[in-house]
């Protein structure tokens, strides 16, 4: 056998496992890539569930005309007790571990909104059609709305993202 072959055999033979490494690399990079955007998709959806049926949960509750203590203790009731264990403060530490800043920092005033709403709702004498209700519930609403925007533009590739 000539070196001349031996030669091109081995830089051959250098090419094919210098490409496969790379191509591992990359491989690898796409999957951990895909691990974390799986992760953060599901905070986000839990977070998103979660405000929206403790506001359902707090109007059912507040809807079964109670007065008093029992309005209060039923809508805060309401609030924590999410029947999935994912009930929003939890969800939101999970969103403070998983998603980046801007976006943490555009959940925590939803959920601070939520919880002037619980506390208006406990109130006797609100109802949902109140304008000081209502001041409170659009821009929650609204937020909501942004938030949910940001989070799914956090999800597309970084190319298509519009920060």
């Amino acid at each position: 056998m000539e070196w001349g072959t031996l030669g091109v055999a081995a830089v051959g033979a250098l090419f094919g496992i210098g490409a496969t490494l790379i191509t591992d690399a990359l491989r690898s990079r796409r999957e951990k890539d895909q691990r974390w955007a799986d992760t953060k998709r599901n905070a986000y959806v839990r977070f998103l569930t979660a405000l929206a049926q403790a506001h359902s949960r707090m109007t059912v509750a507040a809807a079964r005309e109670e007065a008093g203590p029992a309005r209060r203790q039923a809508v805060h009731d309401a609030f924590l007790s999410d029947p999935q264990h994912s009930d929003a403060k939890s969800v939101l530490r999970e969103l403070a571990l998983a998603a980046p800043d801007h976006v943490y920092l555009a959940a925590v005033p939803v959920y601070e909104q939520l919880r002037v709403a619980r506390d208006m709702l406990a109130l006797d004498a609100m109802s949902f059609d109140a304008p000081e209700y209502q001041q409170v519930i659009r821009p929650f609403f609204m937020d909501l709305d942004a938030l949910q925007r940001l989070m799914r533009d956090d999800l597309k590739p970084p190319a298509d993202r519009h920060v």
